[in-house]
């Protein structure tokens, strides 16, 4: 009889050993918020780690995922940790850029951590991501030349000369403004008119469009130009600080605001290439820039009738 007394409490002690053994237990997954984006976009990482409370977090060793060529950390938050009486979880988040397409596996995340005064290794789960050329359901990139980097000249000094070459748009400009004050002044009397900002978008950008820097082997200069004429236009026309924005938080404010699809989807790509191009040293074809010239006017007229419909409402 006492054997069977024995019997009724293994259930007991075989519960406890089972919440010792998950107690001990430490699990990281890595989940990424899309596993198909296209070049230039970004991906966010979200690591999470559910351990014993015990458990000390060193370090994850990110060596797959920075080393990777084309991978941009962009940014890394720091850890936000939430504890129970029975374990903690912890999560981190990273935003990665990618310049380069393909099919990407990335292998098990290894990360640092001491549990009851031992320094031990965990690992992640694997994850996919698919990063598509720009030319994907789109005729904005030709599909026979691809976005390439260039280490040569511009990886040395093209922030130079794109810096040279900001100084020299800026001096112009003020010349320009200078000399078109005083003609105003001598027309009217010394009275100051106020200028649309959709006209002085669109004559920028027939100026653009027949001074031929779209043509250039160079596109940098049409590229720098281009983003400046947008973003001055939307800075004037909404209250977003578009001069003073990344691309990735006009494109977000944009969506706030409640512009159409069209508007924002034209900006995006714009603003998404010109980066490219200045930044990531990729080539734009002649096609392309000439494109987005007629691209941005159209973006300019719709926006003009929306505006106007809010204005009547």
């Amino acid at each position: 009889m006492r054997s069977k007394g024995y019997i009724h409490w293994l259930p007991f002690f075989g519960f406890l050993f089972f919440a010792h053994f998950l107690q001990a237990q430490i699990q990281m997954e890595v989940t990424p918020d899309t596993n198909r984006i296209l070049l230039g976009d970004r991906v966010k990482l979200t690591f999470t780690i559910t351990c014993e409370p015990t458990i000390e977090i060193k370090n994850l060793v990110l060596d797959s995922i920075t080393t990777l060529d084309g991978f941009e950390l962009s940014h890394e938050s720091e850890w936000v940790e939430k504890k129970t009486q029975m374990s903690k979880i912890l999560t981190k988040e990273m935003i990665l850029t990618v310049f380069n397409p393909g099919e990407y596996d990335f292998p098990k995340v290894p990360y640092n951590y001491i549990y009851q005064g031992k320094q031990k290794t965990g690992y992640s789960g694997q994850w996919h991501l698919t990063v598509l050329p720009l030319n994907t359901s789109s005729p904005e990139i030709a599909p026979n030349k691809d976005i390439v980097v260039d280490n040569s000249f511009w990886n040395l000094y093209g922030n130079w000369v794109i810096a040279g070459l900001c100084c020299l748009l800026a001096i112009l400009l003020i010349l320009y403004f200078i000399r078109r004050r005083k003609n105003i002044k001598s027309g009217t009397g010394g009275l100051p008119v106020e200028i649309n900002p959709a006209k002085e978008a669109i004559a920028a950008l027939d100026r653009l469009e027949s001074s031929n820097l779209w043509k250039s082997e160079d596109p940098v200069p049409f590229q720098t130009e281009l983003s400046d004429v947008l973003r001055t236009y939307l800075q004037r026309v909404t209250r977003i600080p578009a001069l003073h924005l990344t691309s990735y938080e006009i494109v977000a404010s944009l969506r706030k605001a409640g512009l159409s699809n069209n508007i924002i989807d034209i900006t995006d790509k714009a603003l998404n290439i010109a980066d490219l191009v200045k930044f990531a040293k990729a080539q734009s074809r002649e096609e392309i820039n000439y494109s987005f010239i007629a691209k941005v006017k159209a973006l300019i007229h719709e926006t003009e009738l929306i505006l106007q419909n809010k204005t009547q409402d």
